[in-house]
């Protein structure tokens, strides 16, 4: 007897250990798996390995599982036959199965959620050996498997995806593992690619350009006014541009006397992109480039806008402001508990990210006044209202054709 109990009391320790492992393994994450690899060693490398293979990996433990429960089973019941005769089997039966729900899957399961990385490098090489010797029934089990699993799982699914990764990103905010700032970092990288620089650029109807044939002279207190360190300059019209002129320039040619010279005279060649252009492409050329500001042309090759390093690295870090500039606030701003006034230019990257709305939009929409245009035909009036997926938009001001800012008033989806 003492013996037989010897027994059923090892069987639940290896279902235990089964269980454990079985659930270390699954609930492990691919940065989990890469950091116990780099960091446990040998073990490390073998966790690795195993799960680059899931099928035979789960075989092996369901295997193994079944095995063991079905021996302690097994001695179980011939041990109560043996000393208490049948009328005891199902008393007996009902005692085990409540041991082993107990002591051999909720407990294990439990213990190994919380610390699956040490439970998978300590079971790994017994899992490995056990696969060598199982080799064969974990074969005819796996293919036998695939041929039902095959029906419902025809595609194979990657394993990480941005989106994926962008939503881990929100729950390490949620968890409090990451600050928001940190998050918003992290998605504006991942976006880097996406966001062309027709979404970032400053709209030719608000670029201070001046005529490339005005004297420094006459230039320079306008140019002081403005508060603006590069002056895109043109000829004929303003849409016309010919080159950028610095600030700097313009100051050093007035003190040294130089006054009746045209600003052509101190004009750098304007670095010209379309708008269609990625902004990490952008930020490749103003690394190359001695200009801070790229001209953005149409597909007509007409002036669309400029853009500067500055907004570049804005659409990083948020909005920055120098001592010349008046502080307008963010892009998306909280104005209660149900309501948002986000400005026109404001990215649609930004306003997904933000208030997670559904917004299908066309290729060339980048901003939400765009979205807003595009959903209606038309240029909508100040004051009214439109509604979109899981969303009521108030119109706030418009300007010269130009949505400015918006009132957004998200709705819970039913």
């Amino acid at each position: 007897m003492i013996l037989s109990l010897a027994s059923i009391f090892l069987l639940l320790m290896l279902s235990a250990f089964f269980s454990a492992t079985e659930t270390a393994f699954t609930s492990l994450s691919l940065m989990q798996t890469e950091h116990i690899s780099s960091h446990r060693g040998r073990r490390g490398r073998m966790v690795k390995r195993l799960t680059e293979d899931p099928k035979p990996l789960l075989a092996t433990i369901l295997i193994g599982n079944n095995l063991v429960n079905i021996g302690a089973s097994a001695l179980a019941t011939a041990m109560t036959i043996r000393i208490f005769g049948n009328a005891a089997v199902g008393f007996t039966t009902g005692i085990l199965t409540l041991l082993v729900l107990i002591f051999a899957e909720v407990t294990p399961k439990s213990i190994a959620i919380d610390h699956n990385e040490g439970i998978a490098a300590f079971a790994a090489y017994p899992i490995w050996i056990l696969s060598k010797i199982l080799k064969p029934v974990i074969w005819l089990v796996t293919i036998t498997s695939s041929l039902f699993t095959r029906f419902f799982s025809p595609r194979q699914q990657g394993q990480m995806s941005l989106d994926g990764l962008l939503h881990m990103m929100n729950m390490a905010r949620d968890m409090g593992i990451v600050e928001d700032f940190e998050n918003h970092l992290v998605r504006g990288v991942f976006r880097f690619n996406d966001v062309t620089v027709g979404a970032i650029m400053t709209h030719r109807t608000e670029v201070f350009s001046m005529d490339q044939s005005i004297t420094v002279e006459e230039a320079l207190k306008p140019i002081h006014d403005s508060g603006y360190s590069r002056i895109p300059i043109y000829t004929g019209e303003p849409e016309n541009i010919t080159g950028i002129v610095l600030t700097k320039d313009v100051v050093n040619a007035s003190i040294e006397g130089r006054g009746k010279e045209s600003l052509r005279t101190l004009a750098l060649d304007p670095l010209f992109i379309p708008t269609n252009r990625r902004i990490n492409e952008l930020f490749s050329l103003f690394k190359r480039s001695v200009l801070n500001m790229a001209v953005i042309l149409d597909e007509y090759g007409g002036l669309a806008g400029i853009v500067s390093r500055e907004d570049v690295i804005e659409e990083l870090l948020g909005e920055l402001y120098d001592e010349n500039e008046i502080m307008v606030g963010e892009k998306v701003t909280k104005l209660g508990k149900e309501s948002y006034l986000i400005q026109g230019d404001t990215s649609l990257h930004q306003v997904h990210d933000l208030l997670e709305l559904p917004l299908v939009h066309g290729r060339n929409v980048q901003t939400i006044a765009g979205y807003i245009v595009e959903s209606l035909g038309r240029i909508p009036r100040p004051g009214e209202e439109i509604t979109i997926p899981g969303a009521r938009i108030q119109i706030k001001d418009v300007q010269k054709n130009r949505i400015l800012t918006v009132l957004c008033h998200p709705e819970e989806t039913p």
